[in-house]
């Protein structure tokens, strides 16, 4: 019975317990409110009894009813007029305008304002230099941003630079090293950007430099080298408009005119470039098949030559016959000879042995070709005197796919030439590069030495 009665008593505690534990759980959802006292049925029947209001006998009227009186009292026939506070004196307002003490008072509804956009259309605007684009201060200071690692401006601008694609639509040209901005500058080229590492390198360009138009970055030399395509950057990088190489007009030049034709190689094309430009040549065409202008290998390698030279890129072989009518020039092509042979014994062979319609159409172009290729001569470059041919044209061709069908065929319409180097050691063609500065340079010493002779 002990055990039992603690085992209720317990229960009892327990659950009194987690009564309390409720209502403290709940007792955030009511502590703002005011206490309500909870009555009992007994107490609110007391409180009821107490607010009975009890008429005094002195109060009370006694109405004596009998069958033929009317309960409700008779209403009065006066009628019922409500009182009017009249003043003394009427006051006339328009009299009261004219006093001059008078002070009106006008309220308004309140109106939300909006700002007006205006259009100047007609307006002339003037153009202001914002101050990030501005070069060198009044004080001969640079102006420029320092950025930290991982920037998103600038890697933003760098990966367009880098894409061909928005390279192109954009008409951005993006050089490495001071010395090639330095020729880009002094050629009068438009900078957008100068991004560097070490203020020196900047110095170094500041009398080329522009005074305004241009926002100079400069930024840690680590991060400059991972959006470097050299395995050692030289820390200072350039983003100019893409200038327009072919209203370019060189001054002294020798008359030559030089035609790329399919070279592919990015070193190559440069060589040519700086070559052409250390000749003195006029201008240089590039065929569809070459390979970009404004690539980082070409630019790198022909070192400023891009800026001395009047440039035609992208160009068939319709349109650069259009250019040459009006001078009438002689085509030389830069042939190592195995060309000729290579046209080709072998191509002969399988036409014959074939006996298709397609076959012998192919056989009679490539017999057709041969015949184009073998009726002009074939000199050495020594052996011709380039003073007695009038302005000149020379082709040069790619180290891969060599000269194309077409250039023997627009060279067979201008009485053209092929020119020969020859070589020992069983060694078959040399650098597009070295055979184009042998031929011109040979081309420029019997010029220079005409010139030479009638000047004595």
């Amino acid at each position: 019975m002990a055990n039992i009665f603690m085992k209720t008593s317990v229960l009892k505690l327990i659950e009194s317990n987690l009564r309390i534990i409720n209502q403290s759980c709940y007792y955030a959802r009511w502590s703002h409110r005011r206490p309500r006292k909870v009555l009992t049925t007994e107490e609110y029947n007391n409180i009821e009894n107490k607010n009975d209001v009890t008429i005094s006998t002195s109060e009370e009227k006694i109405i004596e009813l009998d069958m033929h009186t009317n309960i409700l009292p008779q209403q009065s026939k006066t009628k019922w007029t409500p009182k009017i506070n009249k003043p003394n004196d009427i006051i006339n307002l328009e009299e009261l305008d004219k006093k001059s003490d008078a002070v009106h008072y006008k309220i308004e509804p309140k109106v939300s304002k909006k700002k007006k956009v205006s259009y100047n259309i007609n307006k002339e605007t003037t153009k202001t230099t914002d101050m990030l684009e501005t070069v060198v201060d009044a004080n001969g200071n640079f102006v420029y941003t320092k950025l930290k690692d991982n920037d998103p401006s600038i890697s933003q601008l760098l990966i367009t630079v880098k894409s061909r694609k928005e390279q192109i639509k954009k008409d951005l040209a993006l050089l490495e090293g001071k010395r090639l901005i330095r020729e880009a500058l002094e050629a009068q080229c438009t900078l957008k950007s100068l991004v560097f590492s070490r203020k020196n390198d900047v110095e170094y360009l500041k009398p080329y430099l522009p005074k305004s138009g241009a926002r100079l970055y400069k930024m840690p030399y680590r991060e400059i080298q991972l959006w470097s395509d050299l395995t050692t950057t030289p820390g200072i990088m350039g983003i100019f408009k893409t200038p327009e190489v072919e209203k370019f007009i060189p001054k002294n030049s020798l008359g030559l005119t030089i035609i790329c034709d399919n070279i592919r190689e990015p070193g190559n094309l440069g060589a040519v470039l700086r070559t052409a430009a250390g000749v003195g040549a006029q201008r240089i065409f590039l065929t569809k098949g070459c390979v970009d202008l404004w690539d980082t290998k070409v630019l790198r390698s022909a070192c400023g030559a891009h800026f001395r030279l009047q440039i035609h890129k992208k160009m068939d072989w319709e349109n650069i016959k259009n250019k040459l009518d009006t001078s009438k020039p002689t085509v030389l092509i830069a042939d190592n000879k195995i060309v000729t042979e290579s046209i080709s014994v072998d191509q002969l062979q399988n036409s014959n042995e074939s006996s298709s319609s397609n076959d012998e159409q192919n056989s009679n172009e490539i017999k057709n070709l041969k015949d184009i290729v073998t009726s002009m001569p074939l000199l050495p470059y020594y052996g011709v005197n380039f003073n007695d041919l009038g302005s000149l044209v020379l082709i040069v061709g790619g180290e891969t796919e060599g000269i194309s069908e077409e250039s023997y065929r627009f060279a067979a319409d201008f009485n053209g030439i092929r020119l020969n180097i020859p070589l020992n050691n069983n060694i078959d063609s040399l650098n597009t590069g070295t055979a184009l500065g042998i031929i011109m340079f040979e081309v420029k010493r019997q010029m220079y030495l005409v010139d030479y002779k009638n000047k004595q």
